[in-house]
């Protein structure tokens, strides 16, 4: 087994863009990191950062090619982990530099400076039998280039039609009695191994909690609030929410 990766003083998590043609933000705080004007040593990309990406979609992979090349073009100098979510997925062959993990993989070990154990996941993890392998049958290779095949002979008409319904999905909302549910995520990932840290995107709550010597951590979602969390050490590890809204 490789040693988990540190996370870093500086690392940014950001989660849950869904960009679409309406949705640039995303788009602009990648440019910002290329160009300096944001630095960071790691960027963990929680997943869902689009309304829809998968490498074997060609109108996607075309839709979205600019945020594919300014990703590569940072990986070149900054690590970057990207945890697929349930809109984004089958992302490695797009790409190269970036540390990948499907939702199989998920959840992944990391530590702290400080050695404290921080599991790391999208969020749509310990699902009831019937969703996780419906949800993972969406990702099989052969469906999604079977689609892509009709798909490409209907000018696309189906993936433009995704498009335009995920646009419209309501992505700020409170989900009521959320720490209960942290609660319960953090029992379930204490039956793989004990965390002192979990962090999560998917749920768009951006909340933190301390369950009993534990700690639960929800990135923001970066489409509603265009914030995410910063990584500050001092005796121990903190995330300093950051915002680049006007």
């Amino acid at each position: 087994m490789p040693e988990p990766i540190v996370i870093k003083e500086g690392a940014i998590f950001i989660a849950d863009s869904h960009e679409n043609e309406n949705r640039k933000n995303f788009l602009r705080f990648l440019y910002a990191l290329k160009s300096g004007e944001i630095k960071t040593p790691q960027l963990f990309l929680m997943g869902d950062m689009f309304d829809f990406l998968a490498s074997e979609c060609e109108f996607f992979v075309k839709f979205y090619e600019p945020y594919i090349d300014v990703i590569n073009e940072i990986s070149k100098k900054t690590e970057i982990y990207y945890f697929e979510g349930n809109h984004d997925f089958n992302l490695a062959p797009l790409f190269k530099n970036v540390k990948t993990y499907p939702i199989g993989a998920q959840p992944v070990k990391f530590v702290s400076k400080c050695q404290k154990c921080v599991f790391i996941a999208h969020g749509d993890i310990f699902l009831p039998f019937v969703a996780k392998y419906a949800l993972r049958f969406l990702r099989v290779k052969i469906f999604l280039k079977t689609m892509n095949f009709f798909d490409k002979f209907l000018n696309f008409r189906l993936s433009k039609r995704i498009l335009n319904k995920l646009k419209r999905k309501i992505l700020d909302y409170k989900i009521p009695n959320f720490k209960e549910l942290a609660e319960a995520k953090v029992y379930r990932y204490n039956g793989l191994c004990k965390a002192d840290i979990v962090i999560e995107g998917h749920y768009h709550q951006g909340e933190q909690y301390t369950i009993g010597k534990q700690k639960y951590i929800n990135i923001p979602s970066f489409a509603c609030e265009q914030s995410y969390f910063v990584v500050e050490y001092d005796q121990n590890i903190k995330f300093a929410r950051k915002s680049v809204k006007v």
